[in-house]
């Protein structure tokens, strides 16, 4: 997928969090922080550099106290450094339910304290 350079507005909000996250991609295995995570995307400070249009594997972990989310296909959407965005492809329906809910909580959390 190449990187198209048009400005595109979210219909959605990431919102911050603070989360440990492996990627993987053919030949490497990196370790960094989800910065901002939403349902389909977050953004990623590691330690591997990554390209955009390059697919990686993701394990998120939550602070749920769970096991991590184990996200099948994400792709590169942008970088900067080794901070880079994130779009989900592909997650089992557990780890969509869980991310969802891990989010609404955040949320609600931040509207209460607002």
């Amino acid at each position: 997928m190449a990187h198209t350079g048009k400005f595109v507005i979210r219909t959605y909000h990431r919102i911050p969090v603070r989360c440990e996250a492996y990627y993987m991609g053919g030949d490497f295995l990196g370790k960094g922080t989800v910065m901002n995570l939403c349902r389909n995307g977050f953004r990623v400070l590691g330690d591997h550099q990554v390209v955009p249009g390059m697919e990686l594997i993701v394990r998120l972990s939550l602070p749920d106290k769970d096991g991590p989310v184990e996200i099948q296909r994400v792709v590169v959407r942008w970088v900067r450094g080794l901070l880079f965005g994130a779009k989900i492809m592909t997650m089992s329906p557990d780890g969509e339910d869980r991310v969802a809910t891990f989010l609404s909580a955040r949320l609600r959390a931040y509207c209460a304290s607002s």
